[in-house]
């Protein structure tokens, strides 16, 4: 009895001494709030819900969606990893947020590798180069011809956003001077490229896939390893010759550091089996997202390579946030 009454204190001080064994073990045992750092409607933020559904329902509760946009995702991403390190708070990393706006802004608010825990990458999409179809170009051939003279534009979801990147890109291989107007969001820039105040936009596909579709905008190529399966007849900027022309928009989970890798890996497996219900799959493909998956260390390594990928190309083309 005596070396049972000695174990027992043994076991409740080694609990006390690490309480994040127990919780991560239980975890979770209340709502998990999720903060995405962009406003609602977009494609991060149709991901960010559909998969918040799906992987509450594995979690056995709820997962909030809080929308908190703002500095092109830098202040929610600021307040997500700013967050107690339980598991309870996490948020929408993407290309933006957790690739581009490091190397893009001289203060985001947060250290990307020392504040941000990987979780899972959820999925990928591509961008597609469009044009208004009065200008008469049938080509990427003939809109960097067209575009040598500087009376080309191409629009942009804003400063630092992966169409706008598209366009520096195109302008870094082929040296054209490729006039870039920023807008507020994709909406605003299909409303003018539409009315012919710009004549090109590398948009995402989900948001500009309908206008493709009813030929108010004419598609020349997309930015992914493949073709499109919505776009089976759009080649690739690398089938023209634009070798590492790939661009893929993607959109994964985050914590904040230090969150228990006990509840990392619950978290990430309940995203991983959400991932995996075809009616999740079909609508995300639906929407022109490739469903990902996967560990949360390759999420890591994703974010490492497209950070050192796109900060190169922000310091050669001297991009910086205005």
């Amino acid at each position: 009895m005596r070396r049972f009454l000695s174990g027992l204190a043994a076991l409740a001080l080694a609990c006390a001494l690490s309480p994040g064994i127990s919780s991560a073990q239980e975890f979770p045992t209340r709502p998990i709030k999720m903060i995405v750092p962009v406003p609602p409607g977009g494609t991060g933020d149709l991901v960010s819900r559909l998969m918040a559904t799906s992987a509450g329902k594995d979690l056995n509760q709820s997962i909030v969606v809080e929308n908190r946009p703002g500095a092109t995702g830098n202040i929610g991403t600021a307040a997500a990893v700013k967050s107690p390190a339980d598991g309870y708070t996490i948020f929408l990393c993407s290309i933006g947020n957790c690739a581009v706006n490091p190397s893009l802004y001289a203060n985001p608010g947060f250290d990307l590798f020392r504040d941000v825990a990987p979780v899972i990458l959820l999925g990928t999409s591509i961008n597609v180069l469009t044009v208004n179809p009065a200008t008469g170009i049938h080509s990427v051939k003939e809109l960097v011809e067209r575009s040598r003279d500087g009376q080309i534009s191409y629009g942009s979801s804003g400063v630092g956003a992966s169409n706008h990147l598209s366009g520096e890109l195109l302008k870094k291989m082929t040296g054209v001077p490729l006039l870039h107007v920023p807008y507020k969001g994709s909406g605003p820039a299909i409303t003018d490229l539409l009315g012919g105040q710009i004549q090109a936009f590398f948009d995402n596909e989900p948001s500009i896939l309908p206008f493709i579709k009813s030929a108010k905008v004419k598609a020349l190529a997309v930015t992914g390893r493949q073709r499109s399966a919505n776009l089976p007849d759009v080649p690739t900027m690398e089938e023209l010759g634009y070798k590492g022309f790939v661009i893929e928009p993607w959109y994964a989970i985050g914590a904040p550091a230090g969150t228990p890798p006990a509840v990392i890996a619950r978290l990430n497996a309940a995203f991983n089996r959400g991932l995996q219900d075809p009616a999740v799959r079909k609508a995300l493909q639906d929407a022109g997202i490739t469903p990902t998956g996967g560990t949360s260390a390759a999420l890591g390594q994703h974010i490492r390579a497209e950070h050192d990928k796109w900060g190169e190309l922000i310091k050669a083309q001297k991009i910086t946030a205005e």
